[in-house]
């Protein structure tokens, strides 16, 4: 008998945002086939790549026929999908769980943003 495929499907690869997804797959000891599309290669602006995320953007989660971008959600989903009361990531808790949500936003608009728009800015910089 043939060994069942992983339903789960994770593009990306060498970015921060795609190791969180990563990650959590790796802590919710889930089996996954990874794709390992680059950000900036022309991969992510593919017909086949923009059906499946019409935003172009890596990390992208498929689980069967659902798919999810952006990597809190997706870590979100899989903690709340596959997660158990020993390894869950995300707290259940709403309070808690709002704790949770403030420190992924803090990442993405302070951290996140200012490193990208000193990337992005500062082109000449590009040896350090």
């Amino acid at each position: 008998m043939a060994e069942a495929q992983p339903r789960l499907h994770l593009w990306g690869v060498t970015t921060s945002r795609t190791l969180r997804a990563v990650w959590a797959l790796h802590e919710l000891s889930l089996d996954y086939v990874a794709h390992p599309i680059q950000p900036r290669t022309g991969e992510t602006k593919t017909p086949e790549f923009t059906r499946i995320n019409p935003r172009q953007k890596i990390p992208v989660l498929q689980d069967g026929d659902f798919t999810i971008a952006e990597s809190p959600a997706i870590i979100a989903y899989l903690s709340d999908t596959y997660g158990t009361d020993d390894n869950r990531l995300i707290p259940r808790d709403p309070k808690l769980r709002a704790t949770w949500l403030e420190w992924c936003f803090h990442i993405a608009m302070e951290l996140d943003a200012t490193s990208l728009y000193v990337m992005r800015r500062h082109r000449e910089l590009k040896h350090i």
